[in-house]
């Protein structure tokens, strides 16, 4: 189960400089974002779609296998401040960046999974 392709946008921005805004299915916020970086020919998504407001989080399509509630199933997104057990950049069940999750790398905080 992935929520990839299953969210609304709040946006519809037409470009791939400019990456659109989620609709969070659970609080209704319009300005739920997601990383994403520049691969030289436009940006490519890197992390989930997550709302700031309530903390649900989409669930990625490598994310591991794990029990999710009807809701969960039907959003493809985990339900709000569920402990994130994906595999985007986290610190214990928590969503961060790749920009933060990079710094916290470079001065030894972090390790590289794998």
């Amino acid at each position: 189960m992935s929520g990839i392709g299953m969210h609304k946008f709040s946006t519809d921005n037409k470009s791939i400089w400019k990456p659109d805004l989620a609709i969070c299915p659970y609080c209704g916020d319009e300005s739920c974002e997601a990383d994403f970086c520049d691969v030289g020919v436009g940006l490519v998504q890197c992390g989930p779609y997550h709302c700031e407001s309530c903390g649900a989080i989409e669930i990625g399509a490598y994310d591991k296998k794990v029990e999710l509630s009807a809701e969960e199933e039907e959003f493809g997104w985990y339900k709000p401040n569920r402990p994130y057990e994906g595999c985007a950049n986290n610190i214990n069940g928590v969503l961060i960046d790749h920009k933060l999750a990079k710094k916290m790398y470079d001065v030894g905080l972090i390790k590289q999974n794998g």
